[in-house]
């Protein structure tokens, strides 16, 4: 049961993270999103990214799950993940951000081009927005894999400290 509920736990945080990061995208660039400009796509974006971050959740969830309960080690209970699924959050919220910047630079220099059929329909003015939030999501995935696997390795750390403490009594 606890490797369940800390995998809906970790669903719980990376798919909410999704949510604000859609509504942020939605908010930069709304084409994005939506047809009709602005008012469905505060509605359509963050639904949107939340099903996006949902299989990144599931893989991230296992794999802390597993490192936290599989193993002879002293099982570790889905509350004490809440500070560090905090933490990957904010993690995750930086790295978006650095790879937003990157990617409205990249885009408004030259360096990066959108291309395909919105391309065509989006004015070459909102090109760096959207070149912002695709970056954006780039990296995002990038820091949850990263910091996921961070998060479950410092998790089979914990319980091998644990294991020593216990053994010691």
């Amino acid at each position: 049961m606890e490797l369940v509920k800390l995998v809906l736990l970790t669903l719980a945080f990376i798919a909410g993270y999704g949510a604000v990061f859609g509504e942020a995208s939605a908010l930069l660039c709304p084409e994005a999103f939506a047809e009709d400009g602005a008012s469905s796509a505060l509605l359509v974006g963050p639904l949107k990214m939340m099903i996006e971050f949902l299989t990144p959740g599931v893989v991230i969830g296992l794999a802390i799950a597993f490192a936290a309960n599989i193993g002879e080690r002293p099982a570790l209970k889905a509350f004490f993940f809440v500070r560090p699924l905090i933490t990957l959050t904010v993690f995750n919220v930086c790295i978006a951000t650095i790879g937003g910047l990157i990617g409205y630079f990249a885009t408004k220099n030259g360096a990066y081009e959108v291309v395909g059929s919105i391309a065509r329909l989006l004015p070459p003015d909102r090109h760096p927005a959207l070149g912002a939030s695709w970056w954006a999501l780039l990296a995002s995935f990038a820091a949850i894999f990263m910091g996921g696997i961070s998060v479950a390795s410092w998790t089979w750390q914990k319980r091998a400290y644990f294991e020593k403490i216990l053994s010691k009594k």
